[in-house]
């Protein structure tokens, strides 16, 4: 099969297959490769509610690229992990899937004992710090390409937002627009707003606004000059002064 053609197969490149006892673990390797630019199926970040967990696992392993082992006691213990790693294993065999499992606080011979088919693949270690970890993993991942092209925050539309270079949708894909300048003078009774896994207080978004205003990072086209004097009076009712000579927006938290 032509390298193209396979990686583009597959909307995530990873899997992770890890015990519960090794969330905290999986959830810093998922982080460190998203962060990389890798899409990572990790099971608190791909479920939602209401997903039947057996077939959920099915169609993460299916749709990744690759199937990251994190080899722990508790991993060798459990029926459900030697499931996963069964299945991913006869895709490496059958489909040529790649298999990159880690050692996390268990050994080479204690792994070959358990399951032999995996005593023939390089191996890494927990040992390793978590960035030197997904380095590797990224390195096979990408067939050791020198530049791996990330997405740029600028392009997250919650960073657009709250940036006041864009806009969200209320509560669906077919709600009105709205700003960050809009969301300012929503009333009372429409805060916390969630965005993409944050609730965010009235005080949060006056917060985010005042930087915008104070650094002018926004649009110019989405406020005009009755609103931003509006916004100025706001900003300084919750006592964030942005025309007073002293102050300074990097201080806020």
């Amino acid at each position: 099969m032509n390298q193209n053609t396979y990686m583009n197969k597959y909307p995530y490149d990873a899997f992770i297959s890890y015990a519960t006892e090794d969330e905290e673990y999986a959830k810093k390797l998922a982080e460190a490769l998203q962060y990389r630019g890798f899409s990572v199926w990790f099971a608190p970040l791909s479920l939602e509610i209401g997903d039947r967990l057996l077939d959920s696992i099915n169609v993460g392993i299916n749709s990744s690229m690759c199937g990251v082992l994190l080899l722990s006691p508790a991993y060798l213990s459990k029926k459900w992990t030697g499931y996963e790693m069964d299945l991913l294993h006869r895709q490496h065999i059958e489909e040529g899937k790649r298999l990159l499992p880690l050692y996390h606080g268990t050994t080479k011979e204690e792994v070959d004992k358990w399951n032999p088919g995996l005593s023939g693949i390089i191996a890494l270690n927990s040992i390793a710090s978590i960035s030197e970890i997904a380095t590797k993993i990224s390195k096979v991942i990408s067939h050791n390409s020198p530049i791996v092209g990330v997405t740029p925050c600028y392009e997250n539309p919650q960073w657009r937002f709250l940036q006041g270079r864009g806009e969200l949708l209320v509560n669906s894909t077919d709600g009105l627009a709205f700003n960050i300048f809009e969301a300012a003078e929503f009333p009372d009774n429409h805060f916390p707003i969630y965005i993409y896994g944050t609730c965010y207080s009235r005080k949060d978004i006056i917060i985010s606004l005042t930087k915008v205003m104070f650094y002018k990072s926004h649009d110019k086209d989405s406020v005009d000059s009755e609103q931003w004097k509006r916004l100025l009076k706001l900003c300084k009712e919750f006592g964030y002064d942005i025309e007073a000579s002293h102050f300074d927006a990097a201080t806020l938290e």
